[in-house]
């Protein structure tokens, strides 16, 4: 009716909507956690090629990275990268990593998504240029709510829960996870999911 200017009309419906979005991933994130912690959660466990899956995540990424934002890079081998795992929960996990960055790394800095063949395992990696993670940090980086708890007010952070549930979900896939310091001179995430058994003949 002309009582609010439309200026502040816009800007008061761009909050509303980041914040509908914050409490959906919450919640979202919430359901899944519970549902891991009573092994409730469906896995549809296919032949996968990480390769693949990293370059479409690496895809999809690429409009967020724009240019005054960081420099995405992606790094695959250069045959396929095969294991046996949920592709959606893994594309979850690269997902949910990719969007911590992107909350602080600074324009022009590099993010980097890479898969690659380790002795026992394929290897995804999520690094990049940000400000990084103290070693007290590493201790704790997958405990629910610590990183969030100790940047508050410091640092753009998200629910608490993202870590804590891409650590759940990667062991329910028989993987591991870690998190370390990256050559790019911020956080580094590694995922390695086991080489598929093979059947004796």
């Amino acid at each position: 009716d002309g009582v609010v200017e439309r200026e502040s009309v816009e800007k008061a419906g761009r909050t509303m909507l980041a914040e509908a979005d914050r409490l959906d991933r919450l919640i979202s994130d919430l359901l899944v956690l519970s549902r891991l912690e009573t092994a409730d959660l469906p896995l549809d466990i296919v032949p996968v090629d990480l390769a693949a899956l990293v370059r479409a995540a690496g895809d999809a990424w690429a409009a967020r990275c724009t240019a005054d934002g960081p420099r995405l890079r992606i790094q695959l081998p250069d045959a396929p990268l095969m294991v046996q795992t949920d592709p959606g929960r893994i594309r979850q996990v690269i997902d949910g990593l990719c969007e911590n960055a992107l909350r602080v790394v600074p324009a022009g800095a590099p993010l980097t998504l890479a898969a690659r063949a380790g002795e026992d395992a394929a290897v995804i990696e999520v690094r990049d240029g940000g400000p990084g993670l103290t070693d007290d940090d590493l201790r704790v980086a997958f405990e629910r709510g610590a990183l969030n708890q100790r940047y508050r007010g410091i640092r753009t952070v998200g629910s608490g829960l993202g870590l804590a549930l891409a650590a759940r979900l990667v062991g329910r896939l028989g993987g591991r996870i870690g998190a370390g310091h990256a050559p790019e001179g911020g956080a580094m995430f590694t995922v390695e999911l086991p080489y598929p058994t093979r059947t004796p003949s």
